[in-house]
């Protein structure tokens, strides 16, 4: 404010006025908003305070202008790149596309070429990823290159000196295919086909197929280079089949054997395995009949007591035809690992129970119920809506360099698996996204999503562009606009026409390819996801829906009624994130599933007091020693606010 107070001292205002005016941050932009009664506090002269106002005036108004026509300037550029850039597409169209001249005048062209192998069980082909040697690698070659060419190509960059880790060459029958994944001729060339489909960037797939053996029982390629059998397990003739799996490769193979087998990453990129002889406390409760896999790195694991983390059940538990997994989990570390379980394809037809380990190595001595699975896919959506998603009240998926095809439908497979087996559904995400993705079409309000989309004080202006046009801030109005990439001009008339197209644009444009990808997991089930608002309405808690859920004994003392009226004032008092607090420590689940929370009443008292609660069987233990509302309400905010609640009761 210097360029008031020097206005100040030339009209001759005292100093300590000025020094006041500046300690409390009075400057041009505070005064135009005060009235002449709060300014006559620090200026008693009437003319002081009309020269003040005129000159503070003068100064916004200049401001504004500069900043409005900024803005102006800019859209107006905006529009006329656009203007011609049209004009340029339509010169180009009439002087013969001097860009495919120039690449007519090339005798190389780029191409990218993948490798695909084809899976027995699934019978199709499936690409090889990077890590395995397989991956897509851009090359050039001649515009007259044909097929054997481009085998020729592929075979030298996936099979060097002949060799790969799913075997030698010899191994295989080749084939290629085209960017359709389909057969491609011998006669056309890349110049032909670049020619007929004009594409940018052609894509081809080296397929191999392994040769028929006559070995009846010929071990699967999947690991067979990665892992080596010990010798016990070669010799044995057990019936039953496990699974070893590693939790960063989500690869599979069969062993047949008396010892389940435990696989996980060492240095150097291979696999150790750790047998159940050196787990032996394992062996006394996941036994052959249980027909249970784990999935995970469980070397750190071995020596762990894990006798209270299943229950004596468990060892008698009749055959099932669907196979048993336990998928291993770090805290910390719930998104990544999840979506990398859940990469593999047909883990839908799996029971799938998890196992969660602690920051500091130790498994969490819980037995999955049910609320292991409902806490970890609260953790799980927490960390994707940080770290994937844009938006406020309502998140939309963006891309991101590191999520392939893979990892996304990993993600729709998630959504599947939380809805049938918990009816957990990730709420935070916009409902026409889901919409898309499950029946291919949206069927609620695209506006209403997007404006709950925006920041609440965008949500504001553009709430009031639909209701009174004259009153909106319009500097404020064109800044969000141009924000989001409008090149249009805001009037009365186009308010609704604009807005749906900008709502189209980023809840259904912007993440096509992720949709795209939850649409092959989600479609096929749609039915199960009819009518999402209505879903969405009953899982988003409320203290109302909470307090019915509650279930107190049926006698109950003076002081276990008066903890009933503090747990009734505190979740009738609470905000929307502690009410999601309090359902995950009761429940696991930050979401509303209808599950009765059963109170308990303790004795327990002074340094040892405080809240516990049983997420399986949705059980909150209180004490019955606390002196008032208070002392009760800030120790439950204590617990749910400290975020390192941990699972050790079985």
């Amino acid at each position: 404010m210097d360029d008031l107070s020097q206005f100040l001292r030339e009209r001759k205002v005292p100093e300590e006025t000025i020094w006041t005016m500046e300690q409390e941050k009075i400057d041009r932009s505070t005064i135009v908003l005060m009235t002449d009664e709060q300014l006559k506090t620090y200026l008693p002269s009437y003319g002081d305070r009309l020269a003040v106002m005129g000159f503070c005036r003068r100064s916004e108004g200049n401001h504004n202008e500069t900043r409005k026509s900024r803005l102006f300037d800019r859209l107006r550029n905006r529009l006329s790149r656009r203007k011609l850039s049209n004009d340029g597409d339509q010169n180009t169209e009439h002087s013969g596309q001097p860009s495919q001249k120039r690449n007519a005048l090339k005798t190389m062209r780029k191409v990218e070429i993948g490798w695909m192998t084809y899976d027995n069980e699934n019978q199709n082909f499936r690409q090889v990823r990077t890590k395995r040697g397989g991956g897509t690698r851009k090359v050039e070659v001649s515009k007259e290159a044909q097929k054997k060419d481009l085998i020729e190509q592929a075979v030298n960059l996936f099979f060097p000196d002949g060799k790969s880790l799913l075997g030698p060459i010899t191994d295989f029958e080749l084939d290629l295919k085209d960017y359709q994944e389909l057969t491609f001729d011998g006669i056309t060339t890349v110049g032909q086909l670049y020619s007929d489909t004009k594409l940018s960037l052609l894509r081809f797939y080296l397929t191999t197929k392994q040769k028929r053996s006559d070995t009846p029982n010929s071990q699967s390629t999947d690991l067979a280079p990665a892992l080596e059998k010990p010798e016990s397990s070669q010799n044995s003739s057990s019936a039953s089949s496990f699974y070893v799996a590693s939790a960063s490769s989500a690869s599979v193979e069969t062993v047949s054997s008396e010892v389940i087998f435990f696989a996980s990453t060492v240095n150097d990129g291979g696999f150790s395995l750790y047998s159940t002889e050196d787990v032996s406390s394992v062996i006394e409760d996941v036994s052959e009949e249980s027909n249970i896999v784990f999935m995970g790195d469980l070397s750190e694991h071995e020596h762990q007591n894990l006798d209270e983390t299943l229950p004596v059940s468990l060892q008698n538990m009749p055959s099932s035809e669907r196979t048993k997994r336990i998928l291993v989990v770090h805290r910390g570390q719930v998104l990544p690992e999840l979506i990398q379980h859940f990469c593999e394809d047909g883990i839908q037809d799996v029971d799938v129970r998890i196992q969660l380990v602690l920051p500091n190595g130790a498994l969490e001595k819980a037995y999955d119920d049910g609320g292991v699975v409902r806490d970890c896919l609260s953790e799980f959506w927490n960390e994707f809506y940080d770290q994937c998603t844009m938006g406020n009240i309502f998140r939309v998926p963006f891309l991101r360099h590191d999520y392939g095809q893979q990892h996304w439908e990993s993600v729709g497979r998630i959504i599947e698996y939380g809805w049938a087996r918990e009816k957990y559904l990730p709420v935070k995400i916009a409902p026409v996204v889901l919409e898309q993705a499950a029946f291919g079409c949206v069927k609620s309000d695209v506006v209403d999503n997007f404006l709950k989309y925006m920041s609440e004080s965008e949500r504001a202006v553009l709430e009031t562009w639909r209701s009174d046009f004259n009153s909106t801030d319009q500097e404020e109005l064109i800044e969000i606009l141009d924000n989001h990439s409008c090149r249009r001009a805001p009037t009365a008339s186009n308010v609704n026409e604009i807005l749906q197209e900008l709502a189209h644009k980023t809840l259904i444009q912007e993440p096509a390819y992720v949709i795209k990808q939850w649409a092959k997991i989600l479609s096929p089930v749609r039915h199960n996801f009819e009518d999402l608002l209505t879903v969405y309405g009953t899982l988003q808690p409320t203290g109302r829906k909470i307090l019915k859920s509650l279930a107190f004994p049926d006698t109950m003392d003076d002081r276990q009624k008066e903890i009933q009226r503090h747990l009734t004032i505190y979740l009738r008092n609470a905000d929307p994130h502690h009410l999601c607090l309090f359902l995950r420590f009761c429940t696991g689940s930050d979401l509303f599933l209808g599950k009765t929370i059963t109170i308990d009443f303790t004795q327990i008292q002074g340094f040892q007091r405080r809240p516990v609660a049983h997420t399986c069987g949705c059980v909150l233990e209180l004490s019955e020693h606390y002196d008032s509302y208070p002392d009760f309400s800030s120790e439950m905010n204590k617990v749910l606010e400290s975020n390192v609640w941990v699972m050790d009761i079985v």
